[in-house]
């Protein structure tokens, strides 16, 4: 975790035993329910939208823009407009940083705030890769790591959650630990 701080922008980090289950606990520190929308990226593993069925949401695929093979900024928009003219306002972004390659991070992020939409990155390939000097993961209001055996460092299985609120990370601490009370009897 310290390691992965330092390399990050000294933000909090939770190592976690996988990254679906960092996109998971992103997505409850969010409050997205059940029922809810969450745009996601559709060129990616199914690992990326499982944790949004975990929570009963929908996951509202976009497509991929031909430069990076990313989320495409254009059709993310306009799913948005189209899910807010139906009253289901979307309730985060999953970005997935395919095969390391930063996705226009730039133009999603500016989306994001624009339809104040969090934004979770999906960065479980990309540790090491940044945007304009930034490291991938530090741009939205989550970052995903995996260190699964297909990824740029690998521990054989785990991953991690960041995030530059101190407190959303000590809650993740506290979820991903079976919600332990700081009691004596454990």
């Amino acid at each position: 975790e310290e390691i992965l701080s330092k390399k990050h922008k000294n933000y909090s980090v939770a190592a976690l035993n996988s990254g679906t289950s960092a996109i998971h606990l992103s997505l409850i520190l969010l409050g997205v329910k059940s029922g809810d929308d969450v745009l996601c990226s559709s060129f990616t593993f199914a690992a990326t939208a499982n944790p949004i069925k975990y929570i009963g949401a929908n996951p509202i695929f976009i497509d991929s823009e031909y430069e990076t093979w990313n989320m495409c900024p254009e059709l993310l928009e306009k799913a948005i407009k189209e899910r807010i003219e139906i009253g289901k306002k979307p309730k985060a972004i999953v970005l997935v940083h395919l095969y390391g390659m930063p996705a226009k991070i730039n133009e999603i992020k500016e989306i994001s705030k624009k339809y104040d939409i969090p934004l979770i990155e999906d960065a479980a390939e990309a540790l090491g890769s940044n945007y304009d000097g930034i490291p991938l993961g530090t741009i939205g209001d989550f970052g995903i790591l995996s260190f699964n055996g297909n990824k740029i460092i690998t521990t054989s299985g785990g991953g991690a959650l960041i995030s530059s609120s101190f407190e959303h990370i000590k809650k993740a601490k506290f979820l991903s630990s079976q919600a332990k009370e700081n009691t004596i009897y454990y």
